[in-house]
């Protein structure tokens, strides 16, 4: 399939069991797809990106496919919805997970192959192909449980200086805690590939980083309580620059993010509210991690920030 474009930055295809003790003959797992698009050659809709005109395609099996455990009788395809946009950035995230059903012990590489990369600067070349793979393993480990493998969440592209160095956070979590079956194991179980492009600017007037205000609210939250959250961000360059976009790396689910508000008593000062009712199924700890950017494309150090839920109202803590 070609695509006379270029439109994509990357992604990560991950998945996990939807009952990681299940000792069925079949087992369900979820299958999430993350990706990042150039706006508005894409545009923020459902159905990304055949919504924008572009062709869909399927996740293939690239590698032990003799071990699919019935993948390729059932195969998905590569669409999602979109999560947020950037006018800034000039980009699109989208996501969407879907559940699917393969034989116990299904071991194969899963990937999105295709080619239209945005033009890098070492060729001029467009249509340029890329290969997500994420590695499918249902295969009981020694304790009887089927691992799940790690999760990463990364923007794409990464905006940075000339001649400046930069820190690229990458947050990943794990299900299991850790990916390893005993504290002497030197091999992890899984793994996650994460793909991203690093576009570098020249110097900018101010490279002063915009700066986000850690939360001192309460952070522990109780099921089906809704409440209000206010992240403030400085701007640290004065009138040569704004603050124009607070860009969420790692979201939550069902927490409603506004639109960035200038405030009215210190043009020093943007912010947005964070709204969220947290469910029975999010239980425990949860983690938020944004970014701030400039009008100069200068970038903050990502602020992440942890809740815990629980079932009923309990003692407050504060995480930066």
């Amino acid at each position: 399939m070609t695509t006379h474009a270029s439109h994509f930055n990357g992604g990560a295809i991950t998945w996990q069991p939807i009952d990681p003790y299940s000792n069925s003959s079949s087992i369900g797992i979820t299958i999430t797809q993350t990706y990042s698009w150039t706006y508005p050659e894409v545009n923020c809709t459902t159905n990304v990106p055949i919504s924008s005109g572009k062709n869909d395609v399927n996740l293939t099996c690239i590698a032990n496919c003799s071990t699919d455990g019935g993948y390729s009788n059932a195969v998905i395809d590569i669409i999602t919805d979109c999560t947020s946009y950037s006018t800034t950035l000039s980009t699109v995230s989208s996501q969407r997970s879907v559940n699917v059903t393969l034989n116990a012990g299904a071991y194969f590489f899963l990937a999105y192959q295709d080619k239209a990369w945005r033009k890098l600067y070492a060729t001029s070349t467009s249509n340029l192909q890329w290969s997500i793979v994420t590695l499918i393993d249902l295969r009981v480990r020694s304790d009887g449980m089927i691992n799940t493998p790690p999760v990463a969440n990364v923007l794409s592209p990464q905006y940075v200086i000339f001649n400046t160095t930069t820190l690229i956070n990458i947050p990943v979590s794990d299900a299991n805690v850790e990916d390893y079956m005993s504290t002497s194991s030197i091999v992890a179980m899984s793994s996650v590939s994460v793909q991203l492009l690093i576009c570098v600017e020249s110097t900018p007037n101010c490279t002063r980083p915009p700066s986000i205000v850690p939360l001192t609210d309460c952070l522990v939250l109780q099921t089906s309580v809704s409440t209000n959250y206010t992240v403030y961000i400085m701007n640290l360059c004065n009138s040569s620059a704004t603050i124009t976009e607070v860009i969420i790396s790692k979201s939550i689910s069902g927490m409603i993010v506004s639109s960035l508000t200038n405030s009215t008593t210190n043009t020093s000062l943007s912010y947005i509210t964070l709204t969220w009712t947290p469910q029975a199924s999010q239980t425990g700890t949860q983690e938020l991690c944004l970014y701030a950017y400039n009008s100069l494309l200068v970038r903050s150090t990502q602020y992440c920030v942890t809740f815990t839920v629980a079932t009923s109202s309990s003692s407050c803590l504060v995480t930066t």
